[in-house]
């Protein structure tokens, strides 16, 4: 999965900069491109427009510190004072261990999902539906096949004169 999400990120970031000359009030060049495709449809609420661009700047620069914070966060745990951050796992064990296990997800998808539909499978489908269905049907079929040919087979001994006799 590494490769396809390297691929989708540099995708991202690559589209990213289409979008950053509106910006800085710019032209942007994502609705020009696509303007040949939606001919006729402008929008109703072009007064709203100054509003949403500002609150989508708000937020690009809310998700921009963010990101910039963690990586301050983690450079200064991980590089600068390595043992803050074992420190820190010390004593906040029970928060480090449920993070370190993924909030135990997969856990509970194995209880709740896998273990159910395995013993589905493996008791309804499997053992009733094919070994006890299908294969017993195919079985007795065979099985009643082979007694009708014993039977029929005795009546065919190979002595022609038998036959004649009628013994």
């Amino acid at each position: 999965m590494l490769g396809p999400l390297v691929i989708l990120a540099v995708l991202s970031t690559i589209g990213g900069w289409f979008a950053l000359p509106a910006f800085f009030q710019g032209p942007d060049h994502l609705p020009i491109f696509l303007a040949p495709v939606f001919v006729g449809h402008e929008s109703a609420e072009a007064a709203g427009e100054g509003a949403a661009y500002q609150l989508e700047m708000i937020l690009a620069g809310v998700a921009v510190g963010t990101a910039l914070i963690g990586l301050g966060v983690a450079y200064w745990l991980y590089l600068k004072r390595p043992e803050k951050a074992d420190g820190l796992a010390k004593s906040m064990k029970p928060v480090y261990t449920t993070l370190l296990n993924k909030y135990y997800v997969d856990e509970l998808y194995a209880a709740v999902v896998v273990k159910p539909l395995m013993w589905i499978s493996t008791n309804v489908l499997w053992k009733t539906a094919d070994v006890a269905g299908i294969d017993g049907a195919v079985n007795g079929i065979a099985s009643g096949t082979t007694a009708i040919g014993d039977s029929v087979r005795h009546t065919q001994s190979g002595n022609t004169r038998s036959y004649a006799c009628g013994s």
